[in-house]
């Protein structure tokens, strides 16, 4: 019997803390949907709406004046058979593998670079982050600028290296127009990639370090048996931002290359802006986005399970 008096005013005191417990969660809770709903409502207006629109337009004959007509998947049939859309996927994802590859090996090489301390490494990040900073059309046309055959300064130091002929035009051919713009792309997004991949470089506990190095561990070894293991959450965030940027590509190709030489370089994105705006097929046009928005929500998908290792 004492020992159910004794028990009683214990009950209710963890009755209490329970209950406590519960408004506790139930505060954070409505805090965290309070903090969560201007996100929401931003997202719902300028991508949610949007998206439902360019949907319901899709299954329609556009007009830029005049009364929509019903179209069915007529659209989706002709993206599908039209072999200018299958030629600008085809190099839309050459070159998303390329500049993802290649932007890959060189933000890493720049992280590991000014990643130790040395006289002059806050100047040097942010000397190399600068370009970050700039929009792709402005960097597009500085490197159009830069590239031009009569007046550009890359033609002559090439021509001068010995590296190609003098005189030579580098938006000739697809090859060397490529390459211009890979080199530009890259040029333009390392730096946040480079400053993703040191932030997750310094999370990393130096004591492992120091143990490896106690270890006889080489620095190779180090580099691919401790640095990317630690760091594969922002590897993955870094080739996902790769992936997305090179795939949805426009503004450079807009600024630099027009699509040519031979409409060669038009992506997924400047095929869009064609069919939308020079062509004037808005219902084609809204069906091709719509085909690009699925096959980058699959990109990311997929992206996403390979990182939690469920693919």
């Amino acid at each position: 019997m004492a020992d159910a008096v004794a028990t009683a005013p214990a009950l209710r005191a963890a009755g209490r803390r329970t209950t406590r417990r519960s408004a506790i969660a139930r505060g954070e809770g409505t805090l965290g949907w309070l903090l969560a709903a201007p996100s929401a409502v931003l997202i719902a207006l300028f991508f949610l709406l949007p998206f439902g629109l360019t949907l319901v337009m899709s299954f329609y004959q556009w007009p830029t004046f005049g009364t929509p007509a019903p179209a069915g998947i007529d659209n989706y049939s002709h993206v599908l058979s039209d072999p200018k859309f299958g030629q600008a996927a085809l190099f839309t994802v050459l070159y998303t593998m390329v500049t993802s590859v290649l932007g890959l090996a060189v933000s890493l090489g720049l992280a590991l670079l000014v990643r130790p301390r040395f006289r002059g490494r806050t100047a040097v990040r942010a000397l190399l982050f600068a370009p970050v900073t700039i929009g792709f059309a402005p960097a597009g046309l500085l490197w159009l600028s830069m590239s031009n055959v009569r007046t550009g300064v890359l033609p002559a130091i090439g021509a001068a290296l010995g590296i190609v002929p003098a005189g030579s035009d580098w938006f000739a051919n697809t090859g060397s127009t490529l390459a211009i713009v890979v080199v530009m792309t890259v040029w333009k997004t390392a730096g946040l990639a480079m400053l993703v991949l040191i932030i997750g470089m310094d999370s990393i506990p130096p004591e492992i370090y120091e143990a490896a190095r106690l270890d006889g561990a080489r620095p190779w070894t180090t580099l691919t048996k401790i640095t990317l293991p630690l760091i594969a959450k922002p590897l993955s965030l870094v080739v996902l931002l790769n992936l997305t940027t090179a795939f949805l590509a426009f503004d450079q190709f807009f600024a630099m290359t027009k699509g040519g030489p031979d409409n060669s370089t038009v992506t997924v994105v400047y095929y869009l802006y064609n069919a939308a705006f020079v062509s004037l097929q808005r219902g084609y046009a809204a069906a091709v986005a719509v085909v690009v928005v699925i096959i980058m929500a699959t990109i990311s998908f997929v992206q996403v399970r390979l990182q939690r290792g469920k693919a």
